[in-house]
């Protein structure tokens, strides 16, 4: 069997011509998010970078692609180049993609010897998911590429397992959890029909609608007040419409609104793939506050998720709030993994290791 090769995706244009082969290496891969596949890769880059800062680092092994890692070209503090991955407080659609049916051993040292190949000193990837066994194993093949690398557990994510036990999954809650459940649900009721909308289903000319629903929601409340909503920020709106949109086409977008009395009260835009529903955004209209309505909607979705065999979990996506936590998931790291090869990315590495958690919290 020929031997696993190095394939490098210079521009947009490289990705464009193997999205074919890099979505269906992402269907092949433990990641479940949408966000990683290549039409949403392309959106991102696009609104948060430049398409000449693109570039990728991807295997082949038996005709078809086994491993790929996105990147793209930025400065750390201002001056220092590094790369790192397509993902920011607005959307993550960088991760290690990974074949688990290959030789992983080769097929990670042919990829950790393409990234050390770079015409970049320093790898800065600071949303991996640490716990995952691709990210560990990558790590390992990057050092014995000879690679400096510094791992940071930065924040952790919620996901709730579902395993259909609805009544058992209650029973694990907290006595208070369950009262305030109980008591908002009555008191919401008390106002109107409270009715769970989960659309599934929506075509791609339906999607704007839908959405723009869900951000009116959310500029209601305190990001609307703070300027940092969706509808305050330029061109954002526009951009997750059209992710949406492509998720839509793949059949992978979700959307649940709670509604009192026909009035919106809460919203969950959702990206579900591989039994698993990711939470990207979620709002609530302060009108309905002391209902706890972003607690509810999460309630009769769970509700839901629990009666469909084809669900696996619900993924929070973001760091773990005391909203979160009151639901008891299980949780998973996300952290930064810096890599550098040269005197000068190794002293770089060796400080954000050892001098970086004096002065900064990361």
């Amino acid at each position: 069997m020929p031997q696993p090769k190095i394939i490098r995706l210079e521009s947009l244009d490289d990705l464009l011509k193997l999205f074919e082969d890099w979505d269906d290496l992402w269907r092949r891969s433990d990641v479940t998010l949408p966000l990683l596949r290549a039409e949403i890769l392309v959106q991102w880059v696009e609104q948060f970078s430049r398409p000449e800062n693109f570039i990728a680092v991807a295997v082949e092994a038996g005709g078809r692609l086994a491993a790929a890692l996105p990147l793209v070209r930025r400065k750390i503090g201002r001056f220092f180049p590094a790369a790192a991955l397509p993902c920011n407080e607005w959307a993550d659609s960088g991760d290690l993609l990974l074949d688990d049916n290959t030789d992983i051993k080769e097929v990670l040292d042919v990829l950790a010897a393409g990234i050390r190949n770079l015409n970049v000193p320093l790898l800065w990837l600071g949303e991996a998911a640490l716990d995952a066994n691709r990210w560990r194993l990558l790590c390992q093949a990057l050092r014995r590429n000879g690679m400096t690398v510094a791992e940071r557990r930065r924040w952790r994510v919620g996901r709730v397992e579902i395993d259909h036990d609805w009544p058992a999954f209650k029973a694990r809650w907290s006595r208070k959890h369950r009262q305030q459940m109980t008591r908002a649900a009555r008191r919401m009721e008390a106002l109107g029909d409270v009715r769970l909308d989960l659309r599934r289903q929506l075509m791609p000319d339906e999607v704007e609608t839908a959405m723009r629903e869900c951000f009116q929601i959310e500029n209601l409340g305190w990001k609307g007040v703070k300027g940092t909503s969706v509808l305050r920020t330029p061109k954002m709106a526009e951009f997750y419409i059209r992710q949406a949109e492509s998720a839509a086409c793949w059949g992978q977008l979700e959307i649940a609104v709670l509604r009192c009395g026909g009035q919106p009260a809460a919203f969950s835009y959702g990206l579900s793939a591989k039994g698993v529903f990711h939470s990207i955004k979620t709002g609530y209209d302060p009108e309905f506050s002391e209902f706890h309505p972003g607690q509810l909607l999460r309630y009769h979705l769970l509700e839901r998720f629990f009666a469909d065999h084809e669900r696996k979990a619900l993924d929070f996506q973001g760091p773990i709030n005391e909203a979160h936590a009151a639901w008891r998931p299980s949780r998973y790291a996300v952290g930064r993994v810096a890599a550098a090869r040269g005197a000068f990315g190794r002293t770089a590495v060796w400080a954000y290791k050892h001098v970086w958690p004096r002065v900064r919290r990361d």
